[in-house]
């Protein structure tokens, strides 16, 4: 997974590209060939120098897309590819962008649907662990003990680490699988906790861990059985991620909501007021809509600097888009970044929750 604060401490300029890398028909490849030609021409285009292009087709060639629909984000200055990442649809629309700052939002929209997590997978047959680590994302281990288990699909998103030991019924095996669990929980920092498998195994499991404070949620699908397929349990564990990221979003749009309905707030709209909490390092969480923020310009520094806007002593800076500015800056001062969608009180598709006094 790409490091964000790595790309922003890099001194531009950068090349951003995020398009359909999809691979879905008899004529993909002619396709695909196609496509790269067309971007790598609005690269030059565009001022990408020579050996800019020449890094990102070299990753395209060395990492052709997998079958399926899918989408493809690269980053690269001249010294380095910074972000090859596969997105799980492809964008809306096709971004292709050489600019002293790098276009970060589409990774921050991945990574923010990317959630380090775990599944106990519990039942008469042995038992199992599978988990997600964001700073690991890509690699995939597996360990094995015991009679031998189904076949896992592998898929494009996780990382799994997976163990295996027989189970009978006694409460002190649920106990010590409960104490592993916790254990791969913590090495991961596992955000969310999945418990699948019969459901009498699921309930004893749930009474010993110690959530921690993590999210614990029961999933219908997914047995050891022989011959079961693991693609159902992938699926509902997707789903129950994606309610998760959700239910986060959400409940960030609510604060929001109230806090800057207050005089006294710590909440701001728009881009002038959320520029100025940028620059005084009081954001906690900037908010963004891409749709209303649009091709908006605002005076900004260069990564790293997250210089923006008029200072005291004048204006400095030169016009960079916003939609590249404010998410440096954001994550020059530690900000988080959340991506939104037509929320009202969100003056110029910008606002921000500031870091309590």
């Amino acid at each position: 997974m790409a490091d964000l604060q790595r790309i922003i401490r890099k001194h531009g300029p950068f090349a951003s590209v995020c398009f359909d890398n999809s691979h879905d028909t008899e004529d993909a490849a002619r396709r695909s060939e196609l496509r790269w030609r067309s971007i790598d021409a609005e690269l030059d285009r565009s001022g990408a120098r020579p050996r800019i292009r020449r890094l990102l087709a070299q990753a395209i060639e060395l990492h052709p897309p997998p079958r399926g629909r899918c989408g493809r984000m690269l980053i690269a200055d001249e010294t380095e590819v910074l972000a090859d990442e596969r997105l799980p649809r492809p964008p809306d629309i096709e971004t292709v962008r050489v600019s002293p700052l790098p276009y970060l939002l589409p990774l921050i929209e991945r990574q923010g649907e990317q959630i380090p997590h775990v599944i106990a997978l519990v039942d008469r047959v042995g038992s199992e662990l599978y988990s997600l680590d964001k700073r690991d994302e890509g690699e995939e281990f597996l360990r094995t003990a015991g009679p031998p288990i189904p076949d896992i699909q592998r898929d494009d998103w996780s990382h799994r680490t997976i163990r295996q030991r027989t189970v009978d019924s006694t409460r002190r095996n649920i106990r010590e699988f409960a104490q592993e669990l916790d254990r791969l929980a913590d090495t991961v920092h596992a955000q969310v906790v999945v418990l699948a498998g019969e459901a009498r195994a699921r309930s004893e499991l749930r009474a010993e861990f110690d959530a921690k404070g993590r999210d614990v949620v029961e999933a219908e699908s997914g047995t050891l059985a022989p011959g079961s397929d693991p693609k159902a349990l992938d699926a509902e564990v997707r789903e129950i991620l994606h309610r998760v990221v959700a239910q986060r979003r959400r409940r960030v749009l609510d604060r929001f909501a109230a806090e800057i309905e207050r005089p006294d707030g710590p909440a701001v709209a728009g881009l002038a007021a959320t520029t100025t909490a940028l620059r005084a390092a009081t954001v906690e969480r900037l908010l963004l809509d891409r749709a209303v923020l649009g091709d908006r310009l605002m005076l900004a520094g260069t990564a790293p600097s997250p210089l923006l806007g008029p200072t005291a002593s004048g204006t400095t800076g030169e016009m960079r888009r916003a939609d590249e500015a404010l998410p440096v800056a954001a994550l020059a001062i530690g900000a988080q970044v959340t991506l939104v969608d037509a929320v009202a009180a969100l003056r110029d598709g910008v606002g921000a929750l500031l870091r309590r006094r």
